[in-house]
């Protein structure tokens, strides 16, 4: 082979190897570029599919937590309407612990969960109206055909309770004709003994709706027969009692006792009508009305009742404290807030409701 003729091979060869270089390149390049557009459409799959999830997931969230919501509602409108925790109070505990748990569901994104708690929770919620419903029913057929403890009349004029505060720890709650209202728990007709227990609950159920009401005190032991007599009694005692109402508006009873200390001799009678009043006067100041009562022993000097704005109280205990100082002789005994007994008095007499004022 001649020279020329193994440099032209050469050069064919050669041409051919890279020739050969191109193709393979291109093939890689080419192969690269499948691949990558391979991962990205795998790449955007995962994210058509991560946000289809994402969306997927939130709606659930927000289908769950408008179960959970309206779960809610249900449940609150029915508190509301039939007051199911006074009624069946066993069935709302079990409502609440379904809906605490229904509450963790959602949290711990447990949706399914939380959703079928939801449909058994709205379930056992018209469960409770329904029973709640019968036992209100009852209740109130009870209430009318129930004796009545009668605690004071109020400016109200709606049925509203305030609790099982009363003397038999019943509940207390209003009966209202027009714009007034009796306060009274159900009770037997029988006569209260004067005990201290008897007293002091009877004290605590005016003291509670003193908190939210102008009242007018009825005598301690007070039953009435039933709700329909009482609301004839209301009717009849309709206008004086609204006169009282408006009398003591906002007002409450305080006492106060002028005692002479026990090492103290005070026998100047001048000086001790002086010294009466003086603390009368001051105290007249911070007050709307007084009432002096009975002084039932020699070192008493005074023993008076005095119908103060709630919003004097403050003052009038200042005033209170200003006196003792001044008359270090005496003892000031100083108590309330109480009801207006000593200026306003409600009893249910022969002829029916008394109302006293003074």
């Amino acid at each position: 082979m001649t020279k020329k003729k193994y440099e032209e091979l050469r050069k064919k060869r050669l041409k051919e190897r890279e020739e050969r270089f191109k193709r393979e390149r291109k093939r890689i390049k080419e192969q690269n570029l499948l691949l990558r557009q391979r991962k990205w459409a795998e790449v955007e799959r995962r994210k058509r599919i991560t946000a289809r999830l994402l969306w997927e997931k939130r709606i659930e969230q927000e289908k769950t937590k408008e179960a959970i919501r309206s779960t809610r509602m249900i449940v609150d409108e029915i508190e509301k309407k039939t007051k199911a925790s006074l009624f069946v109070p066993e069935i709302t505990k079990k409502i609440n612990e379904m809906l605490t748990e229904a509450d963790k569901s959602f949290d711990l994104a447990e949706y399914g969960k939380a959703v079928k708690l939801s449909l058994e929770i709205k379930e056992l919620a018209e469960k409770a109206r329904l029973e709640a419903t019968r036992r209100a029913e009852e209740e109130k057929r009870r209430r009318k055909e129930e004796g009545k403890y009668f605690y004071c009349v109020i400016p109200f004029s709606k049925e509203k309770s305030f609790g099982n505060i009363g003397i038999n720890n019943g509940e207390v709650y209003a009966i209202p004709y027009r714009d007034v209202a009796a306060v009274v728990s159900n009770s037997p007709m029988k006569d209260y003994e004067l005990t201290e227990e008897n007293t002091r609950r009877h004290e605590a159920v005016l003291r509670r709706i003193m908190e939210e009401h102008t009242v007018v005190p009825v005598e301690f032991g007070t039953t009435i027969k039933n709700e329909t007599i009482l609301r004839r009694l209301l009717r009849k005692a309709y206008d004086p009692a609204r006169e009282c109402l408006k009398l003591v508006d906002n007002m409450v009873e305080l006492g106060v006792k002028a005692v002479l200390n026990e090492d103290i001799v005070f026998v100047d009678h001048g000086k001790r009508k002086e010294c009466i009043s003086d603390i009368l006067g001051s105290l007249d100041t911070r007050a709307k009305q007084a009432v002096t009562g009975d002084l039932f022993s020699d070192r008493l000097f005074l023993n008076a009742s005095f119908l103060v704005n709630k919003e004097d109280i403050n003052a009038f205990s200042n005033e209170v404290t200003n006196l003792q100082e001044k008359y270090p002789m005496l003892k000031l005994l100083y108590s309330g807030p109480w009801a207006p007994y000593n200026f306003v008095y409600i009893k249910i007499g022969a002829e029916g409701m008394e109302i006293t004022k003074k």
